[in-house]
């Protein structure tokens, strides 16, 4: 699994033949009403998993993957497409260091980033890394569109970006 649309419209397809298979079936009906509205990961709430166990159980082998579909996509960092950037992010999940937004940063990004909710020792968390040379550091020290540091992947334009710490110079 690594690109949340084909892997939703893939199950909606097997929801479909089964919804054929089982016409009475509501369940499969409310399951794929549920799949369909979903856009991204950041929809993901649980609800998929909750109507399989509930109300479907594992009757149909379908209930198995919506399962493992929503566990998989509701951790943002397996949308992180660049290596590197996802070994930061997966460390940080690991630590339970609590998102603060995940998403396209501003209007015209074309990739997701994962906000975490840290100050990052930028210097540090390079050299215990060993990021490469497209792995660049970004600062916002902007305090109308937000306080941020972090790391940009040039070659997928994600970022994974932490708190600065407050001072009189940048507040």
């Amino acid at each position: 699994m690594t690109n949340f649309k084909t892997e939703k419209d893939k199950l909606l397809l097997e929801l479909d033949f089964e919804i054929k298979r089982n016409l009475d079936n509501g369940i499969l009906k409310s399951l794929y009403r549920n799949l369909n509205s979903l856009q991204s990961v950041s929809d993901l709430n649980g609800i998929l998993s909750r109507l399989v166990v509930d109300s479907l159980d594992y009757e149909f082998k379908i209930g198995e993957k919506l399962i493992e579909f929503e566990n998989y996509f509701s951790d943002f960092s397996n949308s992180i497409r660049s290596a590197e950037l996802k070994r930061l992010a997966k460390k940080l999940i690991k630590e339970n260091t609590r998102i603060t937004f995940y998403g396209k940063a501003w209007s015209e990004s074309k990739a997701n980033w994962i906000y975490f909710d840290k100050v990052f020792d930028l210097k540090k968390m390079r050299n215990k890394f060993e990021f490469g040379e497209n792995i660049i550091e970004h600062q916002n020290l902007d305090i109308r569109s937000g306080l941020e540091s972090g790391f940009i992947d040039k070659n997928t334009n994600e970022g994974i970006m932490g708190k600065i710490k407050t001072t009189a110079n940048n507040v």
